[in-house]
């Protein structure tokens, strides 16, 4: 018997192999399903993405963004040979995952829509998020962070944060060791 079955023992080689297969080939995660002709599939989510993300302004940088994602995703998926010619291009893991991605974040921009997260929060729920932010800062700066405020202006240098725009730095090297008499 392995540990595992040692530690449960009621474990059969039914159940044994059922773990075993709830592992997909094509993705080796458990929970994500390998996606037959996955760039086709990614190609034809992208396009919905970009026709899904024409509700919002067309000058918000949430929609660029998306827009430029999709894009690239497209042009690199049209560009590869194969699935992992794709993965090694695009650097995000495999492309069930990056399938997920997408469908994840065509489930966001109907949400993005409705909150009209682009505007600048006014009244009540500016001060509710200006009071928040003090919060966390706070939350930080108690946990040793060096927080520096881009609002306030540093009359004098910074001995927790570095205030020169190009700051010098040297490489590392050991000290060296005393000679052996």
């Amino acid at each position: 018997l392995d540990a595992e079955d040692r530690l449960c023992p009621h474990s059969t080689m039914l159940s044994r192999a059922a773990r075993h297969l709830s592992t997909k080939a094509r993705t080796r995660l458990v929970g994500l399903d390998a996606v037959p002709d996955a760039l086709p599939v990614l190609n034809e989510l992208c396009k919905q993405q970009l026709e899904a993300v024409q509700v919002l302004p067309a000058g918000i940088p949430y929609r660029q963004d998306v827009e430029k994602f999709s894009n690239f995703l497209m042009a690199t998926a049209k560009a590869s040979k194969s699935v992992d010619e794709f993965e090694a291009k695009v650097g995000l893991g495999e492309v069930e995952e990056v399938i997920d991605m997408v469908r994840s974040e065509m489930a966001l921009i109907p949400k993005y829509a409705e909150w009209r997260a682009w505007e600048t929060p006014m009244g009540e729920e500016k001060a509710r998020l200006d009071t928040n932010k003090a919060i966390v800062l706070e939350s930080l700066k108690d946990r040793g962070a060096a927080v520096r405020r881009l609002d306030i202006p540093m009359r004098e240098p910074s001995v927790d944060f570095p205030t020169a725009v190009h700051v010098e730095t040297t490489p590392y090297s050991p000290p060296e060791e005393p000679e052996k008499k």
